[in-house]
């Protein structure tokens, strides 16, 4: 369904900036919501406020599906005739993605509310319920609440009307919190940070909400605490998350030619320094909601560079052990090639990463064959100068967990097939072999 979304910077105290224009993730409230709306599929943003900075007024303004209007008498201007809803949010408001992707799929006139727990700062709307600070609505409503709001502000007395309407409600609390593309339950986010300590522990959370679950030990347990430290650095810089993984791939680039030359301990080291930092891009593009469409040919760098550290070390290794070192180098590529292979089409296929599809999946991702897990079990061996035993017991944990994965790859998909299917839960059933347990699968 078709929608634009009207954002505002809000109402100020006498000598104080709006309170839309503070800051939290490095970047405005006000910045965060025309983000988040157009991610969410608005097709136009409209931007209420009398005046912006000059560098966020540019930025605004270099988004041509974004224009700004000085007024509410203004913004009933521009939406007559609108037949588009129209998303609006509260301003200052910091609202979970989910939430507002939640209400951007639902049919005007909604309210999203708190009705169990509403957080501080959220406007009351009943006796029972606190508006959520986003709304769908129609822009006739809003058109004709804006010509006639007088002193009023603009969002709460679009509540009220919608309210008078007999909008529907969407529970906050009754939406999931599992977020897929964290692979893990994450509590919904939404604050009003009005102040420097609110926008410091709103920023907090925001990094912890970016935290990925799901993952192998060294990037679990070892690799958070580096990564949140360095995007808190990078969070007020203009160190973009495009810039952080061009200088992941230029380190990346260095180990390959050390490993090469036979420099194996600085190899190893760049590459020990790399695992936290290509946590970092993602991290700060989640925080700071900044996105681009190279976001994805990070997954391609990352496949790159472990296989050219592979062939690398090879190479070195070649010098001594000659054929073997090459049928070595070979098979863990094929292994790590075929694991990273089958996972992608289980995700194609089904929706669901391989990795979070069951709990034995999620707990088997600890340890299973990643470049991290390798390159950390290759640590010991280099400690005690055994690097070529190292490189055999990575072939040998790269065929192992390759294995692995491949049977619980055809054990999802039959699960998913029959769960799916009523004709591949028939055909399970009709060739199962005698002597095996039944599956208690079924169809649709």
């Amino acid at each position: 369904m078709r929608f634009i979304a009207v954002v505002s910077a809000g109402e100020s105290e006498p000598g104080q900036p709006p309170p839309g224009l503070g800051v939290v993730g490095g970047l405005s409230l006000l910045e965060r919501q025309v983000r988040a709306a157009l991610d969410a599929g608005a097709e136009a943003v409209a931007v209420v406020a009398a005046a912006l900075p000059s560098e966020i007024a540019g930025r605004i303004a270099a988004e041509e599906r974004c224009w700004r209007v000085a007024t509410p008498a203004a913004l009933a201007e521009r939406l007559a005739g609108e037949e588009r809803d129209a998303l609006v949010f509260a301003p200052a408001v910091l609202i979970d993605e989910r939430l507002i992707v939640a209400v951007a799929r639902s049919a005007a006139p909604l309210l999203a509310d708190f009705v169990s727990h509403p957080p501080d700062g959220a406007e009351r709307i009943d006796s029972q319920s606190h508006w959520a600070g986003i709304a769908r609505l129609p822009a006739a409503m809003v058109a004709d609440v804006a010509a006639d709001l007088g002193d009023w502000e603009l969002t709460g007395t679009l509540v009220r009307a919608a309210v008078e309407s007999g909008a529907a409600r969407l529970n906050v609390e009754s939406l999931p919190v599992y977020a897929p593309a964290r692979r893990r339950d994450a509590d919904m986010l939404w604050a009003t940070p009005l102040d420097p300590g609110a926008r410091a522990r709103a920023t907090d959370a925001l990094i912890a909400a970016s935290q990925k679950g799901c993952l192998d030990w060294p990037a679990r347990f070892i690799h958070p605490p580096i990564e949140n430290a360095l995007v808190r650095l990078f969070l007020p810089t203009r160190i973009t998350p495009n810039l952080v993984t061009l200088a992941t791939g230029v380190l990346g680039v260095l180990a390959i030619l050390f490993f090469a030359m036979g420099n194996l301990w600085w190899g190893l080291g760049l590459v020990l320094v790399i695992g936290p930092l290509d946590g970092v891009d993602g991290k700060l593009a989640r925080t700071r909601h900044e996105f681009s469409r190279w976001g994805d040919l990070e997954h391609v760098l990352d496949k790159i560079l472990e296989y050219g550290w592979f062939i690398a070390l090879g190479s070195y290794f070649a010098q001594q052990h000659g054929l073997a070192a090459w049928l070595a180098t070979i098979g863990i590529i094929l292994f790590a090639l075929t694991e990273a292979a089958s996972g992608e089409f289980f995700r194609r296929f089904t929706g669901r990463q391989l990795d979070d599809w069951g709990p034995f999946e999620r707990r088997f991702r600890l340890i299973g064959g990643r470049r991290n897990t390798f390159f950390w079990s290759l640590l010991p061996f280099a400690a005690f100068g055994a690097w070529w035993p190292g490189f055999l017991f990575i072939l040998a944990y790269a065929a192992l967990t390759a294995a692995i994965a491949h049977w619980r790859l055809l054990k999802a998909l039959g699960d998913y097939g029959r769960a799916v299917s009523n004709a591949v839960a028939d055909n399970f059933a009709g060739t199962a072999y005698a002597f095996l347990p039944k599956s208690d699968a079924g169809g649709r």
